[in-house]
C-alpha cells in the first residue's frame, strides 16, 4: 500500500505552485514529479489558458504572495483590509509613537485653496499628540506604579501602551502607517481591481503598486487586474440616488449598537442545524420537527452541542446558518479593531466629524481636556470646510476619536469568536464596551443563545461607559 507523504513546495514560485497543485486533478504523478516537468514558461501558458481563458480562478488561490506595504494612510489600511480571505499585520497605534512628519497630503487637497486649512489641522492634532505625550505617560506612571514582581522591561512597555491608548485619538486617519499582508493572488487581483475603481489618487496608487510587485512573482495571474467600470459606475450612482432620494434627512437618536435584523427562528433552525448531520432526512423536514419539540428538548440539544466547550474550543460550525445584522456606532480607534473580524459582511459608511468624538476618561482625569477638544475641534471645523467641496478627501483630516458608523451581519459562530475576545479585559475599553454591548442586545432577543457565549461583563470604567449613549 502506498505510504502516506507530506511535504512542502516551499521552493517553486507561486505560479509554478498554483500549476502543480491544479495538475493533480488529471495527472496520477506525485506533486513533486509534476513540479519538474513545470517550468515558469509552461506555468504562464497554462494559467493564460485555462484562469484567464476559461476562467479556472480557483487555481490562482494556490499562488501566494507575501507583500509589504509601507507609508499607507490609516483610511487605506481598512479599505485594503476590507478584503476578508487574506491576512494582515498592521503597525500598532498602541505600541508606536507617531510623528508628524508621516502624514498623508491628498493633492487634491495641497493644490487647492484648502491646502492651509488641511496642513493647520494635521499640525494641530500633531502638536496636542506630542506635547501630551511625556506628560501623559508620567500621569501614567504615577498612578499605575510598579508592580514588586514586574520587570522593568514589561512595565514600561506596558506604561507605554496605556499612554498610547490615549495619545491614539488625536492621530488623523491621514497618518501613515505600515501593513503585511498575505494573500492568494485570485483574491489580490480583487483587491487591485477594487483599488483602482477608487476615486482616491492614493488608493489608486496602492492598487498600481500592489500590481507592480505582485507581477513580478505572478507575471500571468495578475497582469489583467484593473478597474472595473461597474464598481466604479455603481457608487456614483448609489451616491447621487441617496442625494435625490434623501435630501433632507438627518441622523436620528441612537444607541451605540443596536440589531437591525436577525433570525426570528433562530432557536429551532440552531436544533435543526445541528442534527441534520446526523440524520438522513431532508432540511425542512427536521425543522417542521423540531417546532413541535418542547422547549427543554430544544434547550437539551443546544446545551449538549455548546457547554462543554474548553477555553480555545471555537463552537459548532452549524450556528454559521443563524445571523445577526448590527448597526453600530464607535470611534474610529474602535473600529479598526472591531472591522479586523472579517468573517462577515460589513458596509461602511464615510469617515465624518458628523457624530461627535470619544475622550478617554485619563485625558479629562489628567487635566489635559483643553488640549485635547482644542485638537479636535480645529480639525472638525477644518473638516467641515474641506468637505464642502472634497468629501472623500475630507475623510483623511478626521482623527481617531470621531465615530464612524457600519452595518455588519455576523454568524453566530463569529459573534462568539468577536464577543468572547473583545470583551476581555486586556483590551482596549473602546471595543471591549461595543463587544459587551453586542452581548447585551443579542441577549435581550435570543437569551438562550446568548447565554453560551463566553462573555467578560467586567465593568470598563464609567466615562467610557458614558461614551455609549450617543446620538446619530
Amino acid at each position: 500500500m502506498p505510504q502516506l507523504r507530506v511535504y512542502t513546495l516551499n521552493d517553486l514560485t507561486p505560479e509554478v505552485r498554483a500549476v502543480t497543485f491544479a495538475k493533480c486533478s488529471r495527472s496520477a504523478e506525485p506533486f513533486d514529479v509534476i513540479a519538474k516537468e513545470v517550468s515558469a514558461t509552461k506555468a504562464a501558458e497554462f494559467h493564460e489558458k485555462w484562469v484567464v481563458g476559461y476562467g479556472h480562478s480557483s487555481v490562482a488561490e494556490h499562488a501566494i504572495l507575501s507583500l509589504a506595504i509601507e507609508n499607507i494612510s490609516i483610511l487605506a489600511t481598512k479599505f485594503l483590509e476590507d478584503t476578508r480571505l487574506a491576512s494582515y499585520t498592521e503597525k500598532s497605534t498602541r505600541y508606536q509613537i507617531f510623528n508628524r512628519d508621516t502624514c498623508y497630503y491628498p493633492a487634491t487637497i495641497t493644490n487647492s485653496p484648502l491646502a492651509n486649512d488641511y496642513r493647520e489641522a494635521i499640525t494641530g492634532l500633531f502638536a496636542a499628540y506630542e506635547k501630551l505625550s511625556e506628560p501623559m505617560a508620567a500621569a501614567i506612571r504615577q498612578k499605575y506604579p510598579q508592580k514588586p514582581n514586574e520587570s522593568d522591561i514589561l512595565y514600561k512597555n506596558v506604561c507605554k501602551s496605556r499612554a498610547c491608548d490615549n495619545l491614539r485619538y488625536l492621530l488623523p486617519t491621514a497618518t501613515l502607517t505600515n501593513l503585511g499582508m498575505t494573500v492568494n493572488a485570485r483574491i489580490l487581483e480583487h483587491t487591485i481591481s477594487k483599488l483602482l475603481s477608487s476615486p482616491l489618487v492614493e488608493f489608486q496608487e496602492i492598487g498600481e503598486q500592489l500590481k507592480t510587485a505582485a507581477l513580478k512573482e505572478t507575471p500571468t495571474l495578475i497582469k489583467y487586474a484593473n478597474k472595473n467600470e461597474y464598481r466604479a459606475n455603481a457608487t456614483v450612482a448609489l451616491k447621487a440616488l441617496a442625494q435625490e432620494l434623501l435630501p433632507t434627512a438627518t441622523p436620528a437618536k441612537t444607541q451605540a449598537v443596536t440589531i437591525v435584523d436577525y433570525d426570528r427562528d433562530a432557536e429551532d433552525k440552531l436544533v435543526a442545524a445541528l442534527l441534520y448531520p446526523e440524520t438522513n432526512l431532508p432540511y425542512q423536514q427536521i425543522l417542521e420537527k423540531v417546532k413541535s419539540f418542547s422547549q427543554t428538548d430544544k434547550e437539551k440539544v443546544i446545551d449538549r452541542a455548546l457547554a462543554d466547550r474548553g477555553q480555545f474550543d471555537a463552537p459548532l460550525r452549524e450556528l454559521e446558518h443563524i445571523y445577526y445584522s448590527f448597526d453600530i456606532l464607535m470611534d474610529y480607534g474602535a473600529f479598526r479593531d472591531v472591522q479586523r473580524h472579517r468573517m462577515c459582511t460589513q458596509t461602511n459608511q464615510l469617515v465624518t466629524t458628523a457624530h461627535g468624538y470619544d475622550t478617554p476618561p485619563e485625558m479629562v482625569e489628567f487635566g489635559f481636556e483643553k488640549d485635547y477638544t482644542d485638537a479636535l475641534d480645529r480639525a472638525a471645523a477644518a473638516y467641515q470646510k474641506i468637505a464642502a467641496s472634497l468629501p472623500l478627501e475630507a475623510q483623511y483630516v478626521v482623527p481617531l476619536a470621531f465615530r464612524r458608523r457600519t452595518l455588519f451581519t455576523w454568524n453566530l459562530r463569529e459573534l462568539h469568536h468577536f464577543i468572547s475576545l473583545r470583551s476581555g479585559q486586556k483590551g482596549h475599553a473602546s471595543y471591549r464596551l461595543i463587544a459587551q454591548e453586542c452581548w447585551r442586545e443579542l441577549n435581550k432577543i435570543q437569551p438562550l443563545l446568548a447565554k453560551y457565549i463566553k462573555v467578560d461583563l467586567a465593568e470598563t470604567g464609567t466615562s467610557w461607559a458614558a461614551n455609549l449613549k450617543v446620538d446619530g
